[in-house]
């Protein structure tokens, strides 16, 4: 369909950058909406965070913190951290863990996979938005073909790019683009003043999903 497709502005919505992490690999982010909420299992001493998509238990008598790291197993001392892997066994409870849906993983889980010191995660824990970007090594740089400045950030499933190599990151998470000078932030939002490169990145490219958060383009009024 070519009819001409009217954009009506939207106001007050909210453009707030999200807290952005990042860190080689393997790196994991454990987002809680808001302070930890406890749900408690019958019968036994362990409660289980439910704000949280994270398999995140606490084991009440020690009051000591369980995070399940896919088949392996971090503790810490504190929601927050920091994660290390469970020294020696883990609590006897797991083991009795009910037998149902809600709990197969994390019973097949038990008691738990050595990690290597390679394999273990950095992990963050945030209560409020965050996104994390992992990088597999240093960042690593790619020209964007057609585009004067634009660089992308090809060793990373984030959508990660820079203004040459002393330029500004941008960074697109949820339709929404921020930037920064250094990964480590402050990040802005920066839809609005979108540098002209970003239209220039051709269909073709790896990372040309973006087009469809790139205004003006084509790709965004479809995605409109």
């Amino acid at each position: 369909d070519a009819s001409p497709l009217k954009v009506r502005e939207a106001e007050n919505i909210k453009a707030d950058p999200p807290m952005v992490y990042w860190a080689p690999a393997p790196a994991i982010l454990v987002n809680l909406d808001g302070d930890p909420v406890w749900g408690t299992i019958e019968g036994l001493d362990l409660r289980y965070a439910l704000n949280t998509n994270w398999d995140l238990l606490e084991h009440t008598p020690s009051k000591m913190f369980y995070l399940r790291y896919n088949l392996s197993w971090l503790q810490a001392s504190a929601v927050t951290g920091p994660w290390s892997p469970v020294k020696g066994k883990l609590p006897e409870s797991f083991t009795k863990l009910p037998a149902n849906d809600n709990w197969n993983e994390v019973r097949n889980s038990v008691p738990g996979k050595k990690l290597s010191n390679k394999e273990v995660p950095k992990v963050f824990v945030s209560t409020n938005p965050a996104e994390l970007i992992v990088l597999e090594g240093s960042a690593s740089y790619l020209k964007v073909e057609g585009a004067p400045t634009l660089l992308w950030v090809n060793n990373t499933e984030a959508d990660l790019f820079r203004m040459g190599l002393n330029g500004d990151y941008y960074f697109l998470v949820a339709g929404r683009w921020f930037k920064a000078a250094t990964l480590d932030g402050p990040w802005t939002f920066a839809t609005p003043t979108l540098p002209p490169d970003f239209a220039q990145i051709p269909v073709e490219h790896p990372r040309s999903r973006v087009l469809a958060s790139v205004p003006a383009k084509r790709q965004a009024r479809e995605a409109v």
